[in-house]
């Protein structure tokens, strides 16, 4: 390390809730960094179990890390806001309480946005399913993704995209929750436009974070190589809405209530929020485009191609039905305020999903990552995980049919060089 480079500083910020055993590991995967200019942020929202002890007891370890232990209930999105206002100029991004890091990805992320001249940088993450149960099975994914290196993402190219599909959850969405990175000087801008100051203009704080941020920048930076793992146990929040189990709809109906003040655009009828992918892409966009001096630019939508778009998306959606009737009701609201209800009855009558009620397959196989259970190597947790994510990426970026035929030459060669040994008697000794 160069001691006379000024480095910029970066901060992970991370707002939980009642994470304990899994806080403790994507703690572990922030106090591996190296890079020099560094700080974790935990905001926690009154848990009630010994996430804040869990905290302490590694701040004793590594001075790094800041905790802010609430006593009165926050919510998901204040509680991001807060930490998002406790950080140092420089850059940041968020991890929930289950997510983690790659070994020496502060280093890497700096190298790009400093090569790329770049304020904003997101990649393709790996993730990890926590085991849900004592003895049971987790699963690792790696996206098969060949690295083509670093390239830049045309910013007004992406929300056209988002337009057309009100697909938020792509690739090169930048949003700084888990994969991305985002400089301080573009948060602040974003603040400037909103009218209370704040930056998580809508209830959640992932994808907004993404629109909103694009629409900052021309151009921003994108690799395929996984930076950090997204972890997903039976407490993800986007788990919750799909469940119908007492607990996770008392968690859903906590955040719903959290927001009720905060309803959707007006052109989607000020309904409450919805998790439903497409209609949270459009309220992104809706709100971005109307702050004020928002320089991001997308062709307008029309709300027939956005009702279209919800439908086939519950076509492959996990959504119970019963969780669904909210939500079939809130777009049954949009439909009405836009002359839509023909095509909204029309279309409900018409869909039929495809829904896999079958347990999750376990064990090495490839889709369109790489996939197997971690726990037979030794990986059980966020942390572990982090030491094989870049090993796992790598490997699989030199294989290929010239490479395999390499390994047969080698293998060859290896054999050839042990039979054409010399036979050779011992030296004579007096």
């Amino acid at each position: 390390m160069n001691k006379d480079v000024d480095y910029p500083f970066f901060s992970v910020i991370i707002p939980q809730k009642d994470r304990a055993e899994y806080l403790i590991h994507t703690l572990k995967t922030c106090m591996l960094q190296d890079y020099p200019n560094f700080e974790i942020i935990v905001s926690d929202d009154c848990s009630t179990d010994d996430s804040v002890s869990v905290v302490k007891e590694l701040m004793a370890k590594d001075s790094r890390i800041k905790l802010f232990a609430h006593t009165h209930h926050l919510g998901m999105r204040d509680n991001f806001e807060f930490a998002l206002n406790q950080v140092r100029p420089g850059y940041v991004m968020a991890l929930g309480g289950d997510d983690g890091l790659v070994p020496g990805c502060i280093w890497r992320m700096y190298e790009i946005l400093k090569s790329t001249k770049t304020e904003l940088l997101t990649w393709t993450p790996a993730t990890f399913g926590y085991a849900e149960y004592e003895g049971g099975e987790n699963l690792m994914y790696v996206k098969r993704c060949r690295n083509r290196g670093v390239k830049l993402c045309n910013s007004e190219a992406f929300l056209n995209k988002l337009a057309t599909t009100f697909l938020y959850q792509i690739d090169e969405c930048p949003m700084f929750y888990m994969k991305g990175v985002a400089s301080t000087t573009l948060i602040d801008r974003v603040k400037s436009r909103t009218k209370d100051h704040s930056f998580y203009y809508c209830p959640t704080p992932d994808g907004f974070s993404g629109v909103v941020l694009a629409g900052e920048v021309e151009n921003y930076a994108f690799t395929y190589e996984p930076l950090s793992i997204g972890g997903t146990t039976s407490k993800s929040q986007g788990k919750n809405y799909h469940r119908t189990d007492k607990k996770s709809r008392e968690e859903a109906e906590q955040f719903f209530n959290d927001n009720i003040r905060r309803t959707m655009h007006a052109e989607l009828a000020n309904q409450p929020y919805s998790p439903l992918v497409t209609l949270m892409t459009a309220d992104y966009l809706l709100t971005a485009r109307d702050l004020p001096g928002w320089p991001g630019k997308f062709e307008p939508f029309t709300f027939e191609s956005l009702i279209r778009q919800t439908f086939k998306f519950l076509e492959k959606s996990a959504f119970e039905n019963e969780v669904l009737i909210r939500e079939l009701n809130i777009l049954k609201a949009i439909a009405e305020q836009h002359d839509c209800l023909d095509l909204f009855y029309k279309l409900l009558k018409s869909t039929k999903r495809k829904v896999v009620r079958e347990k999750n397959v376990y064990g090495f196989l490839l889709t369109h990552s790489i996939r197997f259970e971690g726990s037979v190597l030794g990986i059980n947790n966020i942390y572990d995980a982090s030491f094989v994510v870049r090993f796992i990426y790598d490997v699989y970026n030199q294989v290929s049919f010239k490479g395999f035929l390499l390994f047969c030459k080698n293998m060859y060669r290896v054999l050839a060089r042990t039979r054409k040994c010399k036979v050779e008697s011992l030296p004579e000794i007096d």
